[in-house]
């Protein structure tokens, strides 16, 4: 912890007052006593690394944001700051608050602005305002009764580090605590970059639900030890603004959920409803020139490089489920109100399953389920509403961040009763498969991989959660963190529960695939990286599949094109 008071002397302005007599009348002047005020200047530095161009501020109404009249400064080299003209007694009652604009520069990464804007905090009495100082401020206000020394005793165990995360970890080099404040900058950058603005209230709540959220991940990304800092910061996902509001608004809506809602879904082939085992055909749909399809057929990048014309497709879909979760309803003045799921076998946590059918003979011919789940229901605060979001996928954690969800055991009986159906757990990931689209054409799907030529039955579209670390599955309580989220944020602005319906459509989902050919990699696209067939099924979706916005929702051009409103 570094502060340095700077005493000072202020003498208050006052009027004197002199009274004269007049005709041999006595005078007399009152002379006023002056109280001399003691000052300090508040110095210290700001740091991830350390931050350039940072607007510091004694937060006097402890509201995170520094607002106009706040004692404040402007840090230069270092990250330094000096704040003026503060009593003792206000740096002792006041937390610190760092509001680092995208224009800021981090010493760590020379020669380039921070590029998102962010806010640190550091509490009352302290002046080094970093990550770590930021969570243990964010522990003291989750729990005021408790103390400083127990809140930064707190981060220390929640991020396995030895520093006290109230000091600078640069002046006194250490490299964990370092990478790990690193990597909390990255989750309060990318996740309130998820969500926008706000009112201040608002950007107060974000920024402590943003801080449990890298408080939860960084742990399980984190590397054990680290020679030095910075060094490749390991990344951590990035949620989908629906998410972010959803944790949100369940800090923020007050009211009692009292007013049954139903939201229905459809799975349509452009304008027809289908459910699994539906003979259909598909149309438009891209087509890898493939012929002659013999061992001398040329690479897959070769084929994958030159779409030829459409081509129609029949078959039917033997599996059609997803996860969609944190539900929000949206009124006319733009408030989210959470719809409070009802609890059931196919419902709880505010995660449902959504099922049009799935294939139950283990071979031979499909035989599919006729026991759908096609609507959700719930109740919400009373009031009108005209929109709707949704998370398509499974979060880490409950909207309240108290309960595990995505990473954990299906076969526990304590799971929330959606997250034990096997047939959508994803072992390998360490998690669930958020949306599983399985397609059976009626011819088999060809494949030519590694000089080979073969097929396969089925073309999967499974999406989940990849490059993850920490398998709660195996060892109970383990964090888990992964750096393609990969789940959806969909949000509707026209959409009434009474009257409409969330379609989903398969003919747009593969509209630029080729479900006659397997280009390599997993059947299909099971959320890989470099699978051919994923890219086209990563466009649709709205989703990032490599580069920054990897795992990410897209918007503008890029957003999804497969959900749509009736």
């Amino acid at each position: 912890m570094t502060h340095i008071f700077k005493p000072t002397l202020t003498l208050s302005l006052m009027a004197a007052a002199v009274m004269t007599a007049c005709g041999g009348g006595g005078g007399g002047t009152a002379t006023p006593t002056t109280t001399p005020v003691a000052t300090v200047s508040l110095a210290g530095v700001v740091a991830d690394g350390y931050l350039t161009g940072a607007k510091v501020c004694l937060d006097k109404n402890e509201n995170m944001v520094c607002d106009a009249g706040e004692p404040s400064a402007t840090t230069g080299a270092g990250g330094a700051y000096t704040i003026s003209g503060v009593t003792a007694a206000d740096v002792a009652a006041f937390p610190v608050v760092a509001e680092v604009p995208a224009t800021a520069t981090d010493s760590d990464f020379p020669g380039s602005t921070v590029g998102k804007a962010f806010v640190l905090t550091a509490p009352k009495g302290n002046s080094t305002v970093t990550p770590l100082s930021s969570l243990v401020h964010q522990e003291l206000q989750a729990a005021p009764a408790l103390s400083a020394a127990s809140a930064a005793a707190n981060v220390k165990t929640a991020l396995g580090i030895t520093t006290d995360p109230l000091a600078d970890y640069i002046a006194k080099p250490d490299a964990s605590a370092h990478i790990r404040a690193q990597m909390i900058t990255q989750s309060l950058k990318n996740n309130a970059d998820a969500i926008g603005g706000g009112t201040a209230a608002q950007k107060k709540d974000l920024q402590g639900v943003l801080l449990t959220m890298a408080k939860q991940a960084v742990p399980a990304a984190a590397p054990a030890s680290s020679a030095s800092a910075p060094a490749s910061v390991p990344v951590v996902g990035v949620e989908d603004f629906n998410t972010v509001s959803a944790t949100l608004a369940n800090k923020q809506t007050t009211g009692t959920a009292s007013q049954a809602v139903t939201v229905n879904f459809d799975a349509v082939n452009g304008a027809t409803s289908i459910k699994a085992c539906d003979a259909l055909t598909l149309t438009n749909l891209k087509r890898w020139d493939q012929t002659p399809l013999t061992a001398a057929t040329p690479a897959a990048a070769t084929l994958l490089a030159n779409p030829t014309v459409t081509q129609t497709t029949s078959g039917k879909f033997v599996d059609l489920r997803f996860y969609i979760s944190n539900v929000l309803l949206w009124d006319a003045a733009g408030n989210a109100v959470p719809l409070v799921l009802t609890e059931d076998a196919s419902q709880s946590k505010n995660v449902a399953l959504l099922d049009f059918g799935y294939n139950t003979a283990a071979t031979g011919t499909p035989v599919c389920s006729t026991a759908y789940k096609t609507a959700i229901t719930g109740k919400v605060v009373p009031g009108t509403y005209t929109g709707i979001s949704f998370t398509v996928g499974v979060p880490v954690r409950s909207a309240d961040l108290s309960t595990k969800l995505n990473h954990g055991n299906a076969a526990d009986t304590a799971s929330p009763a959606p997250l034990q159906n096997l047939a959508m757990n994803w072992s390998w990931q360490s998690g669930r498969k958020f949306f599983k689209v399985d397609f059976q054409p009626d011819t088999a799907a060809k494949k030519f991989a590694a000089g080979a030529v073969g097929s396969t039955a089925v073309v999967n579209t499974h999406i989940g959660s990849t490059g993850c670390v920490g398998n709660p599955a195996t060892v109970a309580g383990t964090e888990t963190a992964c750096t393609n989220a990969n789940r959806l944020g969909v949000k509707f602005d026209g959409f009434k529960t009474a009257s409409n319906t969330v379609l989903l459509d398969v003919a747009k989902l593969f509209k630029n695939s080729d479900l006659t050919y397997e280009g390599g990699g997993a059947g299909g696209c099971m959320s890989g990286t470099t699978d051919p067939e994923c890219a086209p099924i990563f466009k649709a979706f709205g989703l990032g599949l490599t580069g920054a916005n990897a795992g990410r929702t897209l918007s503008g051009a890029d957003v999804q094109t497969i959900f749509s409103v009736k």
